[in-house]
């Protein structure tokens, strides 16, 4: 969380947020289906400029910090969980496959496998959008792509 908020003038972030949320050096560990996952919970536009959705996230945490100074670790805890951000996201959302079966993933063990596949709620989901990004790598959402969508 750190790494990226502070890091926010660097030109990854001139980037779409969904191509921003493949660079391993700010996101390591998210790849093409966690990041079609969380940017669908939080309804962001995969093409929305990776600053502008960012930047928003560090306004709202000095907002909160201003607000409520003294509030205890374990109740920021919980209200990060009970209303998480594209940051928390990162987290959470990769750990949710984590504490899965090993054999999720695997298509030989179809009980497994369709269970995976009732979890994506975007990732390959028959009537969601997709399109390319600039890396050619296909990104699903619904609704409006972004200001930075290719043509």
């Amino acid at each position: 969380r750190e790494n990226v908020l502070r890091n926010l003038g660097d030109k990854a972030f001139d980037r779409p947020i969904c191509e921003a949320l493949l660079n391993q050096k700010f996101f390591n560990g998210i790849g093409n289906y966690l990041r079609a996952e969380i940017l669908y919970r939080l309804k962001i536009p995969p093409f929305e400029k990776a600053r502008t959705v960012l930047e928003a996230l560090k306004d709202q945490e000095q907002a909160r910090r201003k607000e409520n100074p003294s509030l205890t670790l374990s109740r920021k805890l919980k209200l990060m969980r009970e209303n998480p951000d594209l940051l928390e996201l990162c987290h959470t959302v990769p750990m949710e496959v984590l504490a899965a079966d090993k054999n999720l993933f695997d298509p030989d063990h179809s009980d497994n496998y369709a269970a995976f596949k009732n979890w994506l709620q975007c990732y390959l989901v028959p009537g969601m959008s997709s399109l390319r990004d600039r890396n050619g790598r296909t990104i699903w959402f619904q609704g409006e792509p972004g200001p930075m969508a290719p043509k």
